[in-house]
């Protein structure tokens, strides 16, 4: 696991686990790993006593968290044969100074764990994890729950209760009394997956079928999304706070890519000073060359994508057709154009009068250059605060839709918060997580 990913991991793990000890951990057991990708959080969960789903679309995904599940399983076997506790819990006093995780735990926690006397949590119960590969949409992430809890998968000792369910025997039984609590969690959920999530957790809150008849609930929510380019265009907006102002907010594509910007950390360290010069280079070189493409008609061949279908996605036909071109390429201006130009398979020298005069006027190049630089740097100034409109945007939604579910907005009972939940610097930069909890838990902040 790279340092950033075991950041987020960690971070992330430990705020669910101290979210639910303040509510109810001995009635909220089971979570869904949504995008669970290699099943680093799902594993981190797990370890802390949660019966957990962990679903990815992608097969390979789960596949290689399968292969982590069954190494994990291997060790603690080796660890019990050598008379080692293979349930000693990790570290929950590592952000021990950080105000985020400094919430009010009681010193006597639950039956589901007992507290030293340094504070540490320690369970006594122990989690499960399953895998599921499917294509996540509302639909399937919610009948998915519900298979999973009714076939005994989130419990494996047989005969015992899930939340309400009696499961025996891997015999699917009724529901007792009172539907599942489920905690619904996602790390980096890329595009419209966010608001799948969101709209999943929605759907079941609202729900209006008698609670005797229900096999779940969503109860809470904890969700960092990323790739804001992605999102189908109807994910925003998405509150009715912007979706009736007029004229209606919209961002188009070009705009949805800058709002994975973050200009702050860009002169962290000289590593990452580099690499911010060479974006910057990139976008540059490509801007400058995009004239020479249109006059030599290299644009001509690529008939999938036509100017007016690419409107607003800053790009156009001629740079589709170029597509990427390896770092090194950007060493410098002639090696940049000499390697484009060789790429696309064209001759400049066939249209030498009809080039932009910066083609071979180093002066005037490195003018537009400095231009153009500065330019493409103020735009992405503009990317933490898309980034905010986007999250503001979704907040406001969610708070809309539980208002409606109640009777009034007062009798609502789930708070809704926006939680900066990793540190930047380490290279995080989808930080802010969207928070659901019952509004009796204890808060976090």
């Amino acid at each position: 696991m790279s340092p950033k990913k075991d950041h987020e991991v960690s971070r992330m793990s430990d705020y669910i686990n101290r979210l639910l000890y303040p509510g109810s951990a001995d009635t909220l057991k089971h979570v869904v790993d949504v995008g669970s990708g290699q099943g680093y959080l799902s594993r981190a969960l797990q370890n802390l006593g949660h019966h957990v789903l962990a679903l990815d679309f992608n097969d390979i995904q789960t596949s290689g968290a399968e292969r982590w599940k069954a190494k994990e399983a291997a060790r603690r076997q080796k660890q019990l044969k050598k008379g080692k506790d293979a349930q000693s819990p990790p570290d929950l006093n590592h952000h021990c100074n950080d105000p985020l995780f400094q919430p009010h735990v009681p010193t006597s926690v639950p039956s589901a764990s007992t507290a030293s006397k340094n504070g540490r949590i320690v369970h006594s119960r122990i989690g499960s994890l399953t895998h599921q590969t499917i294509c996540i949409n509302p639909r399937t992430l919610e009948s998915s729950i519900h298979d999973w809890l009714l076939s005994g998968e989130a419990n494996q000792i047989a005969g015992s209760m899930i939340g309400d369910l009696l499961v025996g025997g891997g015999e699917r039984d009724t529901p007792q009394e009172k539907p599942v609590p489920v905690m619904m969690v996602a790390l980096h959920a890329c595009g419209s997956l966010t608001p799948d999530v969101l709209r999943t957790f929605l759907s079941n809150h609202r729900r209006p079928s008698p609670p005797d008849v229900r096999i779940w609930t969503a109860q809470a929510l904890v969700v960092v999304g990323c790739c804001y380019n992605l999102m189908a265009p109807e994910d925003f907006p998405l509150s009715r706070s912007l979706r009736e102002r007029t004229p209606v907010a919209t961002l188009p594509l070009a705009s949805r890519h800058l709002a994975a910007q973050i200009p702050s950390q860009w002169l962290r360290n000289e590593t990452c000073a580099r690499e911010a010069t060479l974006a910057i280079r990139k976008v540059v070189f490509r801007a400058l060359l995009q004239p020479v493409l249109q006059v030599i008609g290299a644009g001509e061949a690529s008939a999938n994508h036509t100017a007016e279908e690419l409107r607003g996605a800053g790009q156009t036909p001629e740079n589709r057709r170029l597509g990427k071109l390896p770092n090194a390429a950007y060493k410098d201006w002639e090696t940049f154009l000499d390697g484009a130009t060789s790429k696309i398979g064209v001759r400049l020298d066939q249209s030498a009068t009809q080039l932009p005069v910066y083609i071979h006027n180093e002066r005037v190049r490195r003018q537009l250059e400095s231009a153009l630089s500065v330019l493409h740097v103020l735009r992405c100034i503009m990317g933490p605060l898309i980034e905010s409109l986007i999250l503001l945007d979704r907040h406001e939604w969610i708070r809309e839709e539980l208002s409606e579910s109640s009777e009034s907005p007062e009798s609502n009972v789930m708070d809704v918060d926006l939680i900066n939940l990793f540190d930047q610097a380490t290279g995080s930069g989808r930080n802010v997580a969207i928070v659901i909890k019952p509004r009796e838990w204890l808060n976090m902040i």
